[in-house]
């Protein structure tokens, strides 16, 4: 990785790691730092409010029904991915989230965390958002009340935790007033999007409709958001999870994607779920190499 000119390797870090993978996590940071390259942690699933790796519930929020993200009918909002997840109205919830961030850089030498995905932006009718947001808020309040709740994790992390970097990014086809409500947050030095490598008129397959990077109104905004809140930029390239047929396509896009004036760059080094990973893998480093040539 150093090779091909990555300097952060970011490292996946459930609940479950603070007492069951101490050890992995330590030799991994020690190792990027060998070779000169800094250790991201990523939290992964804690409270249901990140994504992260692997796709699992989280024990917070299994263990603490009480709190959990309700539907209007009063039934939990479920996740596909990772079941239940928590409110960010849940005063507890917080306190979890901040504690974590705590014992993250008690625990390991990583020299920041990326907020992966963050989820909570949906409308929530469980008890204690309606105490604050009143019986019929506003999509707009909603997502506002979850950034909120981010801002005030990542000024915990600063105050108490000042030269540790904080990233984060979320979904490239985000409607406008998110993508630009989570660029104003206070305590973020980072911040951007992730998406395919492509456009949506090339017709590749996406995750999602329209989560593309290359496209003035789909990932492109965030870059603009991020300079214009005094913050870096980021694009993370999902190059994880593709059809055979779409490699070409990415190998074609990609030369457009080093032109833009990206502040950082994140890449899954060793891509999930695909039929040749070699081969992804090479096309990535050619042009991670080739881009480093050009300045």
């Amino acid at each position: 990785m150093a090779e091909a000119g990555t300097n952060i390797v970011s490292i996946a870090v459930l609940e479950q790691d603070f007492t069951a993978a101490v050890e992995n996590i330590r030799i991994i940071c020690e190792e990027a730092h060998r070779h000169g390259m800094r250790a991201f942690a990523v939290p992964s699933r804690w409270a249901g409010l990140v994504a992260g790796a692997p796709k699992v519930p989280s024990l917070y929020s299994c263990q603490n029904p009480g709190g959990w993200i309700l539907e209007r009918d009063g039934r939990p909002l479920l996740s596909p991915f990772s079941g239940v997840i928590s409110s960010v109205h849940a005063p507890d919830t917080l306190r979890f989230f901040s504690s974590c961030i705590d014992r993250l850089f008690e625990t390991w030498p990583f020299d920041g965390f990326i907020l992966d995905e963050p989820k909570g932006f949906a409308a929530d009718y469980s008890p204690a958002a309606l105490s604050v947001l009143g019986a019929t808020p506003s999509l707009d309040e909603f997502e506002q009340s979850a950034v909120d709740f981010y801002e005030r994790v990542l000024q915990h992390s600063k105050l108490n935790h000042p030269d540790k970097e904080t990233w984060m990014f979320i979904h490239a086809n985000k409607r406008d007033f998110l993508v630009n409500a989570c660029a104003k947050i206070v305590g973020l030095d980072v911040y951007g999007c992730d998406g395919r490598p492509w456009r949506i008129a090339d017709e590749g397959e996406n995750e999602e409709p329209g989560k593309v990077l290359l496209d003035a109104n789909q990932g492109e905004r965030f870059l603009q958001a991020a300079k214009q809140n005094g913050k870096q930029s980021l694009w993370l390239i999902e190059n994880h999870n593709m059809r055979r047929q779409d490699y070409e396509l990415m190998d074609r896009r990609l030369p457009d994607l080093f032109t833009h004036a990206v502040d950082n760059l994140i890449y899954y080094y060793y891509p999930r779920n695909l039929e040749n990973p070699e081969l992804a893998m090479e096309i990535m480093r050619n042009h991670i190499l080739r881009s480093r040539e050009n300045g």
